[in-house]
């Protein structure tokens, strides 16, 4: 969607672009108009409009992205076994919502997932396979895994449940 977006956005701008540069090549005297802009300026305030309706597009299709994420999580938190890296029961669930959101788009996303032991080590290990199941889940539901990264954090602050994991789709 956003491919299709941007390239609409580009014809546009060519399209502005060529009609700021068009000349009459004919020999009578130019109609008078009283604009003060040049038509370097009208190009360049064209392609200044043209940058920010992209901008504002992909922001617009990574926020519904997130949000689709958020409110799949929220109603069904991606979980794991205590202890484990195993998905709990219910995550399939909100696996496939949120493979269904990353398939309307082509947004990329960084989970995030946590682990507590008094072994630095092993909690490290154990977060980072936590968020690595969640990206094989995703995968394995067709999610391109070009567009997930994966972020294992041992002994989190307080306050983060540590058995569940947390996506966040990144900036472009």
């Amino acid at each position: 969607m956003r491919k299709t977006i941007v390239t609409g956005i580009a014809v546009a701008a060519i399209a502005l672009l060529g009609a700021a540069g068009c000349s009459d090549d004919s020999n009578e005297a130019p109609i008078a108009t009283t604009t003060t802009s040049s038509a370097s300026e009208r190009v360049e305030g064209a392609i200044s409009s043209v940058q920010a309706t992209a901008s504002s597009a992909v922001n617009t299709a990574r926020e519904a992205t997130q949000n689709a994420i958020n409110s799949a999580i929220a109603a069904v938190p991606i979980g794991f076994e205590s202890g484990t890296a195993e998905l709990n029961a219910v995550s399939d669930v909100t696996i496939k919502a949120v493979a269904a959101a990353m398939k309307a788009g082509d947004s990329k996303i960084e989970i995030e997932a946590y682990a507590t032991n008094s072994d630095e080590a092993a909690a490290e290990l154990l977060a980072d396979q936590r968020a690595q199941a969640v990206a094989n889940a995703l995968e394995a539901q067709g999610v391109d895994k070009g567009r997930i990264s994966v972020d294992g954090t041992a002994n989190p602050p307080e306050g983060v449940n540590v058995d569940q994991a947390k996506i966040t789709v990144e900036d472009s």
